[in-house]
């Protein structure tokens, strides 16, 4: 199956040395089935842009939120977010550039028990920043629950 991927970044100042990275996750269900209802859940406006922005290459007519979660992480620590079909996000913080940046490692298990591994990459996501990845089915025994988006945030320090 074809991932859909589509990272946007914002560039933002350098904060300095971090010692732990604070991320949120989403798991947002995607669909273009008419019985479902248009538009966007409120509950994802704070990354409405990025969304905004994936959603000119990939069109959807319903976007809700399923899951969110947000992590304070040790660098290389990891994190895991169940996500709906019997799958897990593993989510590893790998470095901070000086730009701001920072590496992230993400880890899609499949259905338990096996887990077996549906995607496994790096991404970099400034400050502020989001990156949507998704192609999958939010449930692959029901294909009208539409297509599965995560959503990885890195928060901006106050």
């Amino acid at each position: 199956m074809t991932l859909l991927i589509a990272a946007l970044l914002v560039a933002q100042a350098d904060a300095g040395p971090a010692q732990r990275v604070r991320v949120t996750v989403r798991a947002i269900a995607a669909s273009n089935d008419p019985s479902v209802p248009a538009g966007m859940d409120p509950k994802l406006a704070p990354i409405a842009p990025h969304i905004a922005s994936f959603d000119e290459q990939f069109r959807f007519r319903s976007l809700r939120l399923l899951k969110e979660q947000t992590f304070d992480l040790d660098w290389r620590a990891p994190a895991e977010m169940e996500l709906p079909g019997s799958r897990s996000l593993q989510v590893i913080p790998r470095d901070l550039g000086a730009d701001g940046m920072i590496k992230v490692h993400l880890e899609l298990l499949g259905e338990h028990p096996a887990h077996s591994r549906k995607l496994h990459t790096d991404y970099s996501i400034a400050r502020g920043g989001t990156i949507l990845v998704g192609g999958i089915k939010v449930d692959p025994k029901d294909p009208k629950q539409g297509t599965l988006l995560i959503a990885v945030t890195q928060a901006v320090e106050k």
